[in-house]
């Protein structure tokens, strides 16, 4: 695969979501505002997929999708269109009865759409009554067939029901008999994002020394699943609150990552890390090290928060949403 080849992009119709969830890399919730991809956004975003090799898969995705239904649904219709295939990913918050997820499941899959991925976590839990996560698997299950839906992941529903199915269920109940550095691994979080803060108590606990040498190449270089966000951003991996360039200059944006062409935090990720990125910014910016750090995600989300704090690098450390977000919920310094 070369540079950026693409394979399955997602749209991030919203970052608005009901949930806020501590392990969600994009710092989605209820505090982003309710702004939306805009439906001119939305077909440039999909001729520019349309054009890629393949073209990849897309999945629709935020924030929370069923939040901006009618955008949803056109964006079914759109992709469709062109040829694309298309998914939704949703945690079901949304799914209050049976009626309401048959009746926009059913017009969503005479639009168009594939499949779809339920999420389901004792982190997403604390949100979401487990009992709408298995409304919108059963109706969505009726309609494609299980082979096209994906419960995400489907082996917390049992342990979490019971617990409970008709109310949210709080992190801590869910910890009371299981291990939470068991939960951390087991589900694999990605500690960038939220999760290194909000989650810091089930969290490896590893000194700033022990991500020597891992670079972010694959990451930046490859993407091979990424997101185009509502705002032009292209998001590498699943690196919230990082912009390698905008979807909408495509061609120019595969040029300059193939010509070395970055930023210098880009760079730096790019070579030597978030270890190395941490070492430049204490030496030529002040950045403070924390005792320990959940994984490299964690590192470069609290190195990226201190240049974002310094207003330096605008360009690249986007939405600046993403960054006031976790600075509300996790001030430094706290």
């Amino acid at each position: 695969m070369g540079v950026l080849e693409p394979q399955d992009v997602g749209l991030i119709l919203t970052y608005l979501c009901q949930a806020g969830c501590a392990h969600c890399v994009y710092a989605c919730g209820p505090r982003r505002g309710a702004e939306s991809m805009d439906r001119a956004t939305l077909a440039q975003a999909l001729d520019v997929i349309a054009a890629l090799p393949g073209p990849p898969r897309v999945h629709l995705t935020g924030g929370e999708p069923f939040l901006v239904y009618p955008l949803l649904l056109e964006a079914v219709r759109a992709a469709t269109q062109r040829g694309i295939g298309v998914y939704v990913e949703t945690n079901a918050g949304w799914c209050v009865s049976e009626t309401e997820a048959m009746m926009k499941f059913s017009a969503l899959r005479a639009a168009g759409l594939w499949g779809v991925l339920i999420s389901c976590s004792p982190f997403q839990a604390e949100h979401v009554p487990p009992q709408r996560v298995l409304i919108a698997a059963r109706a969505a299950q009726a309609l494609w067939g299980p082979r096209r839906v994906l419960l995400y992941q489907a082996q917390y529903l049992e342990s979490l029901l019971l617990l409970g199915a008709q109310s949210p269920i709080p992190l801590e109940r869910y910890l009371e008999n299981h291990r939470g550095d068991q939960l951390w691994h087991s589900y694999g979080v990605i500690g960038g994002g939220r999760a290194g803060y909000a989650l810091e108590r089930l969290a490896p606990r590893l000194p700033a020394e022990a991500f020597q040498g891992e670079t972010c190449a694959d990451e930046l270089l490859r993407s091979p699943h990424s997101h185009f966000d509502l705002y032009g951003n292209f998001i590498p991996a699943f690196c919230g609150g990082i912009a390698l360039g905008s979807w909408r200059d495509w061609p120019d944006l595969v040029l300059r990552v193939q010509r070395g062409e970055l930023a210098e935090p880009l760079l730096r990720l790019l070579h030597e890390g978030p270890y190395g990125l941490a070492l430049w910014a204490a030496r030529v910016h002040g950045y403070l090290w924390r005792c320990f750090y959940a994984d490299k995600c964690h590192l470069c989300v609290d190195v990226r928060r201190h240049l974002a704090a310094c207003g330096l690098y605008p360009d690249v450390l986007r939405p600046a949403e993403f960054y006031t977000t976790l600075e509300t919920e996790f001030p430094f310094g706290a």
